[in-house]
């Protein structure tokens, strides 16, 4: 399979693209007056921007025929499913549905 991209000045400015990105990542995990939650779905949101322009460009799937599209979004739907999933656990630092109450360790006889 050839490849259809004759440039190599699309490929720059993918990676100007992630730059950017990374750039903005860190940028918005400095800024304190955010929401831990706010924070993470920035952050996610990002991570799957770069995450998708890799997966097009680099990997050559935007030039794919279109029965491969599933064999990549279904994978991908899983992967976002359970990361969503977890999304009330992480804002609630891990203390979501659990007690904190300690727990009276008896001997064998109830001493």
């Amino acid at each position: 399979m050839s490849d259809p991209v004759k440039s190599t000045a699309l490929y720059w400015k993918i990676f100007a693209a992630l730059i950017v990105c990374t750039i903005i990542t860190v940028g918005q995990a400095k800024v304190v007056h955010l929401d831990h939650t706010v924070n993470l779905v920035i952050g996610l949101v990002i991570a799957c921007t770069k995450g998708t322009l890799v997966a097009l460009f680099f990997m050559h799937l935007k030039y794919e025929k279109r029965y491969f599209y599933p064999v990549v979004l279904f994978p991908l739907a899983l992967v976002l499913v359970i990361i969503f999933a977890n999304i009330p656990d992480v804002a609630n630092g891990g203390l979501f549905g659990h007690t904190t109450e300690a727990v009276e360790l008896k001997g064998p006889g109830g001493h």
